[in-house]
């Protein structure tokens, strides 16, 4: 009986597999949201706070990559609705679409750490890094604008935790330092005193902490004991 043809069954098989593709690839999901990935290197770092590290994102003025992501966000948007409009498919596309969008979830950022492996050969080990995702976040673009403008109007100092944080004297790092010694050139800036051996030199707060300054480098000014001294928690010397 042809039932019992090989040849037949085969025929049959690759007939049924062939089907089976074809009403894949029709009924499928054509739409991927394009999703905005950045990983962070924490290698080394201690209880890494994602928002001061995206913070420091878009104060190293990175925020424009932001824009131009959300602004193809919008053209697949458009693209996809011309796609659902000519297909036959219309309410099925649809419906995929909708699924498929993930707005809230757009900007995806991940801490990783780059661990040390080796790699074996004629009893010879060779290292080789490889990064680790160690915690993954996301949010959509209005967060991130919001942040954007907060950081905006303290002129992108700092990271907006650290800037609102109650012990501001913490905040006055060694590397801080030396960039208003430097931006000042070793002179203070109230009574003009040249000290470049660095003996006396004094960072004084422009408006004092206890009037709410920042230590910010713009709330920040080269001094000599003297005139630091005369000055103590005053707004003006």
């Amino acid at each position: 009986m042809i039932f019992n043809n090989p040849e037949y069954i085969t025929i049959v098989v690759l007939s049924a597999i062939a089907v089976a593709l074809i009403l894949y690839l029709i009924f499928r999901s054509p739409f991927d949201y394009p999703y905005f990935v950045h990983q962070f290197d924490i290698s080394g770092k201690r209880n890494p706070c994602i928002e001061d590290w995206i913070d420091e994102f878009i104060i190293d003025g990175n925020f424009y990559l932001i824009q131009l992501h959300n602004e193809k966000i919008k053209r697949w948007k458009n693209d996809c609705e011309r796609k659902i409009d000519k297909s036959i498919l219309k309410n099925y596309r649809n419906d995929q679409f909708q699924k498929c969008l993930d707005d809230k979830n757009a900007f995806c950022f991940m801490f990783v750490r780059m661990q040390t492996r080796y790699h074996q050969h004629n009893y010879v080990k060779t290292p080789y890094k490889v990064s680790q995702v160690v915690s993954e976040y996301s949010y959509d673009y209005t967060y991130l604008l919001s942040r954007n403008n907060l950081l905006k109007s303290i002129d992108y100092e700092m990271p907006l935790r650290k800037y609102y944080s109650k012990n501001q004297r913490k905040l006055m790092t060694k590397e801080l330092r030396e960039k208003v010694i430097l931006r000042d050139n070793y002179t203070c800036r109230i009574c003009g005193k040249y000290m470049p051996d660095g003996v006396g030199l004094q960072i004084d707060h422009i408006v004092p902490i206890s009037k709410g300054g920042k230590t910010v480098l713009s709330n920040l000014q080269v001094t000599c004991s003297k005139c630091n001294g005369h000055k103590k928690d005053k707004l003006e010397y």
